[in-house]
């Protein structure tokens, strides 16, 4: 077993957002597997049956890499742009996972 930490998030666009999310998203995307050494995954995607859905799938090697993420600036940036460019209609829905088998 390890110590590995997974992460399901869990995003809804704004109305009419779909699209500039889904792009916005894939430039997080980049800049947190180029900055975060710890990150294992760290993958979005977009609902098949409701394209205003994403979710990021996210894996750590450990909880500390999981807070280094929370805390880091390059997310906080992209935070504070998303939230300024009105993309999402809400907080994320955030849900951790370990490893059974």
């Amino acid at each position: 077993m390890t110590n590995a930490l997974t992460v399901i998030a869990e995003i809804r666009a704004a109305p009419g957002r779909g699209d500039a999310l889904a792009a916005f998203l894939a430039e997080q995307v980049a800049a947190v597997l180029t900055s975060e050494p710890g990150c294992l995954a760290y993958r979005a995607h977009r609902s098949t049956a409701d394209p205003d859905l994403f979710a990021f799938y996210e894996t750590y090697v450990d909880d500390a890499a999981f807070e280094f993420h929370r805390q880091s600036p390059i997310v906080a940036q992209f935070r504070q742009r998303r939230d300024a460019l009105g993309l999402v209609a809400g907080p994320a829905k955030v849900t951790t996972y370990r490893e059974i088998a």
